[in-house]
């Protein structure tokens, strides 16, 4: 395993991590909600949204945190995680303005248009995450962005059903007002999707630096580990050190190969160090 694939895990792991704080964090606060209810024996209904009422249109910022028993929740909760973290890891940099764009049009949309009543519940925020991920992935954002659309319009595709008003109890007005928001930001978004994974990509898919770890035995050699300007690491034994700089090691001359000496590539000293470097020191020549 070389040094490069050591550090890439750090970073995944480090990217992983920051792909599940919104789950983390909103779901533990619908987690969090729904335990004092049940500790406390109140329910918090009250603060579902209303719609169409002007009084209670800052239920849209508390009715995706309140749920009516546990199945309601978790069955929210699933979803959520795995919605939220796909989003992260895909449009990393427009996470945070499609995790909030969803939530606040969502509910928005659901105060507009909804059934007179109360509404609880964050099946709305995850129907706008769901109609985000379609539509950004059928809209040919790129090839991984279809592939994952196509997956979850086969897992979720009972979720339509969440779209058909025959049960009273369900509020289809809040799943459909969440998947045209969600569709919305990724039309909104297209151009600015399309540019981050063309991005992405080519950042993937950029030539890795070269190995830099000592093909020789460094332990041996009292001196620096000198990179070319290619980034391959020079042999001590091809280098020779003149006034603290080192300088690559003309080749002989034979009868055999009467190729003139090559001239003495120089490469730089570093100007915070004078002399020969010490063992430790890494120096990289950029010319």
């Amino acid at each position: 395993m070389t040094s490069q694939t050591k550090s890439a895990f750090p970073t995944d792991r480090k990217k992983f991590i920051f792909s599940l704080l919104p789950f983390l964090v909103f779901g533990g606060i619908m987690f969090l909600v729904k335990l004092m209810e049940c500790t406390a024996g109140i329910s918090l209904a009250a603060w579902g949204l209303r719609p169409r009422i002007p009084v209670r249109l800052a239920g849209i910022f508390s009715f995706p945190f309140l749920h009516d028993d546990w199945l309601h929740l978790f069955s929210n909760l699933v979803p959520f995680a795995i919605l939220t973290t796909l989003i992260y890891n895909l449009f990393p940099r427009l996470s945070g303005k499609i995790l909030l764009f969803t939530f606040v049009l969502s509910g928005f949309w659901t105060w507009c248009f909804a059934r007179p009543g109360t509404i609880i519940g964050a099946s709305g925020w995850v129907y706008a995450l769901l109609g985000f991920l379609l539509a950004a992935g059928f809209s040919r954002v790129n090839r991984q962005t279809m592939v994952i659309a196509g997956g979850l319009a086969f897992l979720y595709g009972g979720m339509v059903y969440g779209l058909v008003p025959v049960q009273p109890r369900i509020s289809w007005e809040a799943h459909l007002m969440g998947l045209l928001a969600g569709i919305s930001g990724a039309i909104y978004w297209y151009r600015d999707l399309a540019e981050e994974k063309t991005a992405d990509h080519a950042q993937a898919v950029r030539p890795a630096r070269p190995e830099t770890d000592p093909p020789y035995p460094y332990w041996l050699y009292n001196s620096a580990h000198v990179l070319d300007a290619g980034g391959q690491v020079i042999h001590p034994d091809d280098l020779i050190w003149e006034n603290g700089r080192p300088v690559i090691r003309p080749k002989e001359q034979t009868a055999e190969n009467q190729v003139p000496i090559q001239a003495k590539e120089q490469i730089p000293a570093s100007q915070n160090h004078t002399g020969r470097p010490d063992s430790g020191f890494w120096y990289v020549s950029v010319s």
